[in-house]
This record gives C-alpha cells, sequence and structure tokens, in this order.
C-alpha cells in the first residue's frame, strides 16, 4: 500500500488504548514548507502522517515508510496502516506516536493484558503469534546478513524458522517489578490522583515513571497477586519508594522467582537499607497473606543505577535459594544467579544445543559463560569432561553445587575473568575442548575474546546468543578465521516481544585461522 498524507476525512477508528486524540492545530501536510511540497520532505516534528508498517525493529517498534525517511512507532503492528504523530526526528529515523489506528491490517490480535499499549514490559501485546515468530526471525536474518556483510565473509546456512513457544501467556519464571515515586498515571483516572508511589513496570519511554501492574500475563501465576499485595502493604505502612532523581526511598524492586517444575517460590526485595524493624514486619506480613512463597531474600544496593541486585544479601525466610527442574536435573537457583526465564521453552533450547554439539564419550566440553552450569550439565552427560568458565561468584557456586546435586562428577568450573582462568585451565590440564559451547549476555563478547576462543582449535563450537546482533557479529569473526557456519536456529523464549534466542552451530574448515 503506498504511503499517503493524511486524510481529514479519515474512517473513524477507536484508538488505540494508549492513543490520544488527534489535534486538529497542525498544518496541513499538503502545504509547502521552504518551496517544497509534503511528498518531497521529510515529515516535520508533531505532524500527522499516515503509514504502513511493514516491519518490526529489534525493539519491537513498528516501522514504516514516510517520504525521505522511515518512521518508528511502538504497538504499531506489521500490515496496520496508522495515523501518527512524529515526536522526534534524527538522520537515520523519525520517531512517533500513535494517534488513530486507520486499519488494524491482517495479524491484530486481541490484547491479552489490561495494560496493553501502556506497559513498557511487552513491545507486542496485540501482534498474532505466527506474525511475532515471522517478524523475529527476519531480526535474525537482517542481523546475520549484516554481520557477515561487514565482514566480507560467505553466508552458507540459511536461518531456520523460529522454534515456537508452547505457551503464550504465564511463561515467565521470574519478574522484576519496580518501585518508584512518580507513579504513570492513566487517561481515565481523575485529577489530582496521587502518584507518589507505583509498584510495576515502567511506562514505555518513560522510565522514570511506574505503571501500577494490576495483572501481568505473562509473569507466572500468582505473580500479580503477590505485587498488588506487596503495594498495598507498602502504602499502609508508610514505606517510602526510591526517588530516581534524589537516590531517596527505602524500596527498590521486587523480584519474584517460582521454580516452574517444583512450585518453590522466591521473594527477592531490594532496598537501599536493612531497616530491619519495617522490613521484616513488611516480610512478616506477605508471607502470611502468601504462605506458599517459599524462601525471602533482602538485597542491599547504595548504587545509584536501578539494577535488581545488592552488594549485601539478608536470607529472612527459608534457604535463600529455590529449585527448577530441566531434562531431569535439578538446579538450584539463588537471587543472583542466572537462570533461563521461560523453564519449558528452555528445555527445547537446550535439547537443540545438545543436538548441534554431538557430544561423545571422551570429548572435552568447555562451558564458556556458564552461570549455574545449566547448559553443560544438560547436555555434557555423555562428555568426557565439562570445564565451564565463569566470572560471577555467585553463579559459579551454584554450578558446583548443582553438579554434585546431579551426581556429575567429570565437571570442574573456574571463577574469574573467562580469558584468564581458560588460559590457567589449559596450562593444568593440557587438554583442549572438542566442543565449545559460548552462551555470552547481550552485549556479546568482549572484541578481545573471540581471537582467544578461536585460538583454541575446537572442533565444533555452539554459540547461544540472547541477542542476535551481537551474537551474529562474533560468529561472523570465527567464519572468517575459518569456521564453517552449519545452522542457525532461532527460539522464542519470550512471547510477546521481540527478543529471541538463537544457536549458530559451526565446525571448523580447512580455511585461515
Amino acid at each position: 500500500m503506498p504511503h499517503t498524507p493524511p486524510s481529514s476525512d479519515a474512517a473513524s477508528v477507536p484508538p488505540s488504548p494508549h492513543a490520544q486524540a488527534p489535534s486538529t492545530s497542525v498544518e496541513s501536510p499538503v502545504e509547502s514548507k521552504g518551496g517544497s511540497t509534503w511528498e518531497e520532505r521529510r515529515p516535520h516534528k508533531n505532524e500527522l502522517v499516515d503509514v504502513l508498517i511493514e516491519r518490526i525493529d529489534d525493539r519491537g517498534r513498528g516501522v514504516g515508510p514516510v517520504p525521505k525517511a522511515k518512521l518508528t512507532v511502538r504497538f504499531a503492528n506489521p500490515g496496520a496502516t496508522i495515523q501518527a504523530r512524529v515526536l522526534g526526528r534524527s538522520k537515520k529515523r523519525l520517531d512517533g506516536r500513535i494517534e488513530q489506528i486507520l486499519d488494524p491490517g491482517p495479524h491484530a490480535s486481541p490484547a491479552r493484558c489490561p495494560h496493553a499499549g501502556v506497559c513498557g514490559g511487552c513491545a507486542l501485546p496485540t501482534l498474532d503469534y505466527a506474525e511475532q515468530l515471522r517478524q523475529k526471525r527476519l531480526l535474525v536474518e537482517d542481523a546475520v546478513v549484516r554481520a557477515f556483510e561487514a565482514r566480507g565473509v560467505a553466508l552458507t546456512a540459511e536461518v531456520g524458522d523460529v522454534v515456537p513457544a508452547p505457551r503464550l501467556e504465564g511463561y515467565r519464571n521470574k519478574m522484576d517489578f519496580t518501585f518508584g515515586s512518580k507513579r504513570y498515571i492513566l487517561e481515565h483516572e481523575p485529577q489530582g490522583v496521587d502518584a507518589s508511589f507505583g509498584l510495576g513496570l515502567h511506562a514505555p519511554g518513560l522510565y522514570q515513571k511506574v505503571l501500577d501492574v494490576e495483572h501481568c500475563a505473562i509473569a507466572f501465576e500468582g505473580a500479580s497477586e503477590i505485587v498488588r499485595a506487596a503495594r498495598e502493604l507498602a502504602i499502609e505502612r508508610g514505606l517510602s519508594p526510591w526517588d530516581l532523581k534524589s537516590h531517596t526511598g527505602l524500596l527498590r524492586h521486587l523480584v519474584l522467582r517460582r521454580g516452574e517444575r517444583t512450585g518453590e517460590t522466591m521473594i527477592n526485595l531490594v532496598t537501599s537499607e536493612r531497616a530491619a524493624a519495617q522490613i521484616d514486619a513488611y516480610v512478616a506480613t506477605l508471607i502470611e497473606r502468601f504462605p506458599g512463597v517459599t524462601t525471602v531474600v533482602q538485597n542491599l544496593t547504595t548504587r545509584e543505577a536501578t539494577v535488581a541486585y545488592g552488594e549485601e544479601q539478608h536470607v529472612l525466610m527459608g534457604p535463600g535459594t529455590i529449585s527448577d527442574i530441566i531434562s531431569g536435573k535439578r538446579f538450584l537457583i539463588s537471587a543472583d544467579s542466572f537462570f533461563q526465564t521461560n523453564t519449558a521453552q528452555a528445555e527445547r533450547l537446550f535439547e537443540i544445543v545438545r543436538e548441534r554439539a554431538a557430544l561423545e564419550a571422551r570429548d572435552t566440553l568447555f562451558d564458556v559463560y556458564c552461570g549455574a552450569g545449566t547448559i553443560g550439565l544438560v547436555i555434557g552427560e555423555d562428555a568426557g569432561a565439562i570445564v565451564g568458565f565463569e566470572s560471577a561468584p555467585t553463579a559459579v557456586r551454584d554450578a558446583r553445587l548443582n553438579a554434585e546435586r546431579n551426581g556429575v562428577a567429570n565437571a570442574t568450573y573456574h571463577e574469574g575473568d573467562v580469558l584468564a582462568t581458560m588460559r590457567e585451565a589449559l596450562d593444568e590440564r593440557s587438554v583442549r575442548p572438542d566442543v565449545l559451547v559460548v552462551d555470552p549476555p547481550r552485549a556479546g563478547l568482549h572484541p578481545k575474546v573471540p581471537a582467544q576462543l578461536i585460538d583454541l582449535g575446537s572442533p565444533r563450537v555452539v554459540y547461544v546468543s540472547c541477542n542476535p546482533k551481537t551474537g551474529a557479529q562474533d560468529v561472523a569473526a570465527f567464519v572468517e578465521a575459518g569456521y564453517e557456519l552449519q545452522s542457525v536456529e532461532p527460539v522464542d523464549l519470550f512471547p510477546h516481544t521481540p527478543h529471541v534466542e538463537a544457536v549458530f552451530s559451526l565446525r571448523r574448515s580447512g580455511g585461515r585461522r
């Protein structure tokens, strides 16, 4: 559908939940400015434009063409025609806001959540799931093509279809809710309503404001009830929320975790100080209301940054950990340790890694950025040795305990800088990996790391990426050094968001190192 300037007699369509009524004060878009017509120039700030959304970007925003630019709009579905107001301009793109949905398009789906369009938790709340998968595949494909073109190497494998998630609601076993002193006010609320306390998720584009979440459709069952009670009790007891500007306040984050296969539940309360009398009484009341909670942890942080972990930890109830089961193995999960947030789909992800690693009885597996040891322990039961490398002390502690609890005697773990500990391990063991599994953070590998990993000469490499853009860049470096990319398999662990995991499988070929 070609792009057309907005008309004053456009069909009346109910606005999206976050939309505001169109303004009639904007100049007619067909009038000239500086001698150019609307069709010949980029739209100006505050101008209304009609646009057909073609795709999503890696932040889940809809992207569509306007004269001499691309327009990105939150909560705009591919296939929809919208009227948008231009809010910002840069050299690369324009940013806008939906004013009206003129045609919802073929991929619109009913919202599963009452906060759709005003909550930053899900970027794709009304996009049909089949189209979500198609768009995610396009994101991975685009990232791979760009990375390989930048390196000047040939792409020898196609990006596969995205493995769909078995559940679209209630799939997250962990949710991080934020306390804030500036609550996002909804359109239906009366003027002058109190906005000094919020507990929920950030409003999109307004990181300083917190939307009170009444029900989160993607959180595990029972999480929303805990959030509502935590909010009510904190207000009743006069506990202060964190203020981002003044860096004051007691309550900072409420992190909820559930072992999907065990039912064990953790409340992790992140605060600015211990405040024992206040916090202990607050937690005791929460536990009375939710007897199914199996442990409560308080993390203290003095950091100004809004991160949901602390420098000091206190166990207020229970063991301070929970556990979950993947592929028949039980894993210990502490408050700060990384564990995949979608248990059922993580199991499928690990099975793909197992298939691509193709470990044999005498093989040595290097599990790089191993976290709590989940991937290595799931796929390495048939290997000769599992050697894990991780910088986070709590994760290494959990990995060692997980190996012991699951009776895996062939696993050792090295704590510290990955490159340094890997060199030490090579010196001590005089062994190199037969299979290298790499599962780095979203930022990907440090620029110095790919060359060091390549130098190990592992015949098989399986790279697991939660950010296809950085993952593709790292994988392209392996290909440039002589590896062959055999497959790219996206796996959806995060329905209703643009995030997608990707498993890259490589084998060493006869090319240059």
